[in-house]
């Protein structure tokens, strides 16, 4: 019988932290930055990738996409809907929900922010190559379901 070697665990962790150290996410978890001109927190940057991506969705849909609780999704929505980026309306079918879309400015600074977001991360992974980018795809991707899978059982 043929025993399996796992990687270090250590070395996994390690590598965790210094991506999050290097992209500078700890930092700017902490504070607002700027993107294309425009000062928003990583929160407001996830949630306007969320509303281009699907159109329109409750706080609750919003809530479980950024894996963030109900109570913060709602102060998110009222920052957002105060800086003219999302309209927030009672849903027609279920008026317990709300239903946030982004309006043309939203659109707009989504837009901008995400076509930087792409410029950057382009420089970034320029030096790859075609196996390196296919191996990060599937080694992140797997990371990613075991995230979900690991935080699903222990909440």
């Amino acid at each position: 019988m043929q025993s399996t070697t796992l990687p270090d665990d250590s070395a996994l962790r390690r590598f965790i932290q210094q991506i999050a150290r290097s992209s500078g996410f700890l930092e700017s978890v902490q504070r607002p930055h700027e993107h294309a001109g425009v000062r928003l927190s990583v929160s407001e940057t996830f949630a306007l990738g969320e509303l281009v991506e699907a159109g329109a969705l409750s706080q609750q849909e919003l809530a479980a996409r950024l894996g963030l609780e109900k109570s913060t999704v709602s102060r998110l929505a009222a920052g957002m809907q105060e800086r003219g980026w999302i309209s927030r309306e009672r849903d027609v079918d279920d008026r317990r929900l709300y239903r946030l879309q982004l309006t043309p400015e939203g659109r707009d600074v989504a837009e901008r922010v995400g076509a930087e977001l792409r410029e950057h991360h382009g420089r970034l992974l320029v030096r790859l190559s075609a196996e390196e980018r296919a191996a990060l795809t599937v080694g992140l991707g797997a990371l990613v379901r075991e995230l979900e899978r690991f935080h699903e059982q222990h909440g």
